[in-house]
């Protein structure tokens, strides 16, 4: 259970922090070899390319997960708190809809690799893993946000708000009133 909880708190920090390392690792190798030993390779701009893409769809489920999707604020505070609510609400129930039906999509595109057989040019490596890591970060993205509705009607189930209720001390009696007051 340890691990499930560390994987749902961390799965996507760590593949994005790895991926930025092969991005930045990457390039220098390429930048060294261009300039230093003016051979320069042909698959590293790929390589970093790839890895952009992939911390792409990986960022939007990690940004979900931790409530920072994109929002306007301002528009949430000038109304009352029960339309806020539902706006909150309205808002995660369209980003839902609209990531499963792109994994879908993204669903039969990896189909049509797969049937076609194409590889990278680049890499030589078949299409098919590259978009599945794409189809999977997809499919992520739709458990966060169902995740995340399901924290929104089940608060207790959240790890960090029961983290914070835990954490948090008892309200203090101000000294000397009595409990008539």
């Amino acid at each position: 259970m340890k691990v499930i909880k560390w994987l749902d708190k961390n799965f996507e920090k760590y593949i994005l922090v790895f991926l930025l390392i092969v991005m930045a690792s990457v390039l220098s190798l390429q930048v060294f070899m261009r300039f230093i030993v003016n051979s320069p390779t042909f698959w590293s701009d790929r390589v970093a390319q790839l890895s952009l893409v992939i911390s792409t769809f990986f960022s939007i489920s990690y940004c979900i997960r931790r409530g920072s999707s994109l929002k306007i604020d301002l528009l949430l505070k000038a109304v009352p708190k029960p339309v806020s609510k539902a706006m909150a609400l309205l808002v995660k129930t369209i980003m839902l809809v609209f990531f499963s039906l792109l994994a879908l999509a993204s669903w039969g595109t990896l189909g049509q690799y797969a049937e076609r057989g194409t590889t990278d040019v680049a890499l030589g490596i078949p299409l098919t893993y590259l978009y599945a890591v794409v189809v999977f970060g997809l499919v992520l993205t739709v458990v966060r946000c169902i995740q995340v509705l399901v924290f929104e009607f089940f608060p207790e189930k959240n790890p960090e708000v029961l983290a914070t209720l835990v954490t948090q001390p008892a309200p203090q009696k101000p000294a000397g009133g009595s409990d008539d007051e």
